[in-house]
């Protein structure tokens, strides 16, 4: 019997020899707690269990669904799975490895915000935070060498990461976003010739294949504006104009507006991005037979838009579960994922986390009740403003 001391499945604290069953199987004592137990060899069992919660957290389907197709009781597999909680996938990405180009985005779940660091086909690396900040940007970049190209959908945070982190990254704007900002401006059938021209800009965008193209596209919009340019810089003052029909943005320390600030914001973001370089990165650093994407379409419909259907399907599970299902589609959905059984055996199935977790929540507890039954401290000379426990379980509705 392999003579290494396990920790205790209690307090995760060291543990000693204490005799031996009547089946002669060796028992444990644990220093700290003194919970005696034995150690069970279940690994074949561990492991097939293990299987199972991964292929049904990536899968989509219903705990009552899984539980018919093994014959056994949804608080059965709730049971089986208690400890598998706390396998933490590892992150693959590797900081030597240079991409010739990456694409990088953040979508939203509820409280949370994931930003997903892919390639055409991968994923690459991933981070939760709460908004698409640069901080939160950064310490995504941070996992792999600079990209020869990064294609962002342009939020600022990104924009100012890549800066910040990768100096020498050629930029590239996903040229779907630009056409709906655009349209977002314009509208989808827009009444003035201004608009429609801007609408034809944008739709043109994304059917430029070659440099000759680009820079047809680029004189159009220059001709653009020297055509509308009286429209462009035509202005509307406060005293001139009626209250109800001054624009609610505009209603505040607002002296005057442009007329066609909508039109003039998506023309003005056109020119910004044809004069940093950002809009043809795809053709001007295009070499030999490399053809590098226009677009993010690749990480918005490979990897966001499943991960949204995943957490449809997994609705009812509490938000750190979610966050633990999405954390294993995507390491399952990189190059080279090691087999998930292999990272849970490393692990130990989850049981040393959970018990160190539960030791932790026990501590926190105490310090915050006073007792360890949750009876409240006799004196107190303050309302208690810290983290309670109890509040997450505090669900439906009050009668």
């Amino acid at each position: 019997m392999s003579t290494k001391h396990p920790p205790c499945p209690v307090c995760a604290g060291r543990s000693i020899k204490h005799g031996t069953t009547t089946s002669s199987r060796q028992r444990w004592r644990c220093k700290e707690c003194g919970h005696t137990f034995t150690r069970c060899h279940d690994d074949a069992g561990q492991a097939m269990w293990f299987r199972v919660f991964v292929d049904w957290l990536t899968s989509g389907i219903s705990l009552n669904t899984l539980a018919k197709i093994h014959k056994v009781s949804v608080s059965t597999l709730q049971r089986r799975f208690a400890t598998f909680w706390y396998v933490q996938p590892p992150m693959p990405a590797d900081p030597h490895r240079v991409y010739d180009q990456v694409f990088i985005d953040g979508t939203y779940f509820n409280t949370k915000c994931l930003l997903v660091l892919a390639d055409c086909d991968h994923v690459i690396s991933w981070f939760w935070g709460y908004t698409e900040d640069s901080w939160a940007y950064g310490r995504l970049l941070d996992t792999i060498a600079p990209p020869l190209i990064a294609t962002t959908d342009g939020h600022k945070g990104s924009a100012k990461a890549i800066r910040n982190t990768w100096p020498e990254t050629k930029i590239q704007r996903c040229l779907v976003h630009v056409k709906r900002n655009i349209q977002t401006a314009t509208g989808l059938h827009p009444t003035s010739a201004m608009g429609k021209a801007l609408r034809r800009l944008s739709l043109e965008l994304l059917h430029i294949d070659d440099l000759d193209q680009a820079a047809d596209w680029t004189i159009k919009l220059q001709k653009f504006g020297q055509t509308f340019n009286t429209q462009l810089n035509e202005k509307s003052y406060v005293k001139d104009t009626p209250l109800e029909q001054i624009p609610k943005s505009k209603r505040h320390n607002k002296r005057w507006w442009y007329t066609h600030y909508t039109h003039r914001a998506a023309y003005m973001q056109l020119v910004r991005l044809s004069k940093a370089g950002h809009l043809f990165t795809y053709l001007t650093e295009k070499q030999g037979t490399i053809a590098y994407k226009s677009t993010t379409n690749s990480l918005e419909g490979g990897i966001n838009s499943p991960i949204k259907s995943l957490l449809h399907a997994h609705r009812g599970l509490r938000d750190e579960h979610q966050r633990i299902a999405c954390d294993w589609w995507l390491y399952t959905h990189t190059q080279h994922p090691r087999d998930p059984v292999d990272i849970a055996r490393e692990q130990n199935w989850g049981k040393d986390a959970t018990a160190k977790a539960t030791i932790l929540a026990h501590h926190e507890r105490q310090t915050a009740n006073g007792h360890d039954d949750g009876r409240p401290a006799l004196l107190d000379n303050a309302i208690d403003a810290d983290y309670n426990h109890s509040m997450g379980i505090r669900k439906g509705t009050i009668h």
